[in-house]
């Protein structure tokens, strides 16, 4: 979930100056610029700030938590299935998304829903289900089968097939 400078200043009950000082400052994590307008993300309803230097403690609630690794989900593509579908002729699924103990999901498209990191590892990581390339993001990830997908059509957008 994302918030823009005002919405941030309401959910904390602070000033829009204030919110945009910390912004300015990067001190609101993951926190970024689209066009003209800054892009806050919300962890349990709201940004994760860093700590000031100076000054009195923070005049927000609760400071809001980082994301747990049990949020984290992993997106990988599935080699196997993908040789197997061009060899066999056959549409497996071909892309595996796991969020911490949560059964794996599989499907042929993927949605998230925020910022994302990708790994690559010269190694086998048996932590990530032997992959060398893999997504992370703590953010929503909604996983299409087959034709259930299709992409959003976006003026100026540029989609790479």
């Amino acid at each position: 979930m994302f918030a823009t400078a005002k919405e941030t200043a309401e959910i904390l009950g602070v000033s829009r100056r204030r919110v945009h000082h910390l912004l300015t400052n990067n001190r609101i994590e993951g926190a970024f610029k689209l066009g003209n307008q800054w892009v806050i993300p919300l962890c349990d309803g709201k940004p994760i700030i860093s700590e000031g230097k100076r000054g009195p403690k923070a005049r927000w609630h609760k400071k809001a938590k980082k994301p747990l690794k049990k949020d984290l989900a992993v997106v990988k593509v599935v080699r196997q299935n993908i040789d197997g579908n061009a060899n066999n002729k056959t549409n497996k699924t071909v892309i595996s998304v796991k969020r911490g103990s949560q059964r794996v999901i599989q499907g042929h498209a993927i949605d998230i829903h925020g910022p994302c990191r990708m790994f690559y590892s010269p190694e086998v990581r048996a932590d990530k289900g032997g992959a060398r390339v893999w997504l992370e993001t703590y953010f929503d990830v909604d996983v299409f089968v087959d034709q259930d997908w299709q992409p959003p059509v976006e003026s100026g957008s540029i989609f790479i097939n």
